[in-house]
């Protein structure tokens, strides 16, 4: 049995239940579900998939409703000004509400998205040209577009945990792994670079101890893992109270 999978056998397993992030999904997944997903969180990743894909939606629905409002605002003038004129217009009146809102810059597009669950070029006519969407065809496609629980993944790779769309905090990350950590379960999620596949899951803490831990800890034992300074991560996570005596030398032995 690996280091890993050992330290993981004697780790406090919580509930993600017990979370705060489930219950905020739980308590908006009638938003979610008008999109046509169906909510049913088995496991975290799909907890995590599904704050992705809530806090996209936030920036959608806004821009929609700015933009209805500035119909309404303008009617007796919209007939007078040319499409680059209300174009320009309505993009001046979204750039503060834009600032709200999480977003990140995809290299391969040269686009800022907003939202992580619809391709670049639909995000770039949300935030740029939304003027299009009123068009039957793009109206279209954006109504009939499917969205499945992974799509930003597919989209954008396990990059997208970097961002602000997700409470996983990045810990660290060299040519081959990225590892975030999500405090309220204590654990440090380890994913594939190449492919943003998850490689492997790491508890922090056994069911008898009671420390606390900062996120430069989570870092350094992060490293550790990584770096596979097996024994010096165990050191660390006693001395931090994460382990208790009786854990460390479980672990230590079994995984010799």
């Amino acid at each position: 049995m690996g280091f890993i999978e050992t330290l993981n056998k004697f780790g406090d397993k919580i509930s993600i239940q017990k979370t705060d992030l489930y219950k905020h999904i739980e308590n908006v997944k009638s938003s979610i579900e008008a999109k046509g997903l169906k909510v049913k969180i088995k496991n975290e990743f799909e907890l995590f998939q599904y704050e992705i894909i809530y806090n996209g939606l936030l920036a959608q629905n806004r821009i929609e409703n700015t933009y209805e409002m500035f119909l309404a605002q303008h009617y007796d003038l919209l007939d007078y000004l040319n499409y680059d004129e209300k174009r320009k217009m309505f993009n001046n009146d979204i750039q503060p509400i834009l600032k709200e809102f999480p977003h990140f810059y995809d290299s391969k597009s040269e686009t800022e998205i907003y939202i992580p669950y619809l391709e670049p070029f639909v995000n770039k006519r949300y935030t740029n040209d939304y003027q299009l969407l009123m068009l039957k065809q793009h109206k279209d496609y954006v109504k009939n577009y499917k969205i499945q629980i992974d799509t930003p993944i597919q989209l954008y790779g396990a990059d997208i945990y970097r961002t602000d769309f997700s409470s996983l905090q990045n810990v660290y990350e060299d040519e081959r792994h990225l590892c975030f950590y999500f405090h309220p379960l204590r654990v440090i999620y380890i994913y594939k670079k190449d492919d943003g596949k998850l490689l492997n899951s790491v508890i922090i803490k056994d069911k008898s101890s009671q420390g606390n831990v900062s996120i430069e800890d989570v870092q350094k034992i992060a490293y550790y893992i990584e770096t596979y300074l097996y024994q010096e991560c165990l050191e660390f996570m006693k001395e931090k109270n994460l382990i208790c005596e009786k854990t460390y030398k479980k672990v230590l032995k079994k995984y010799k």
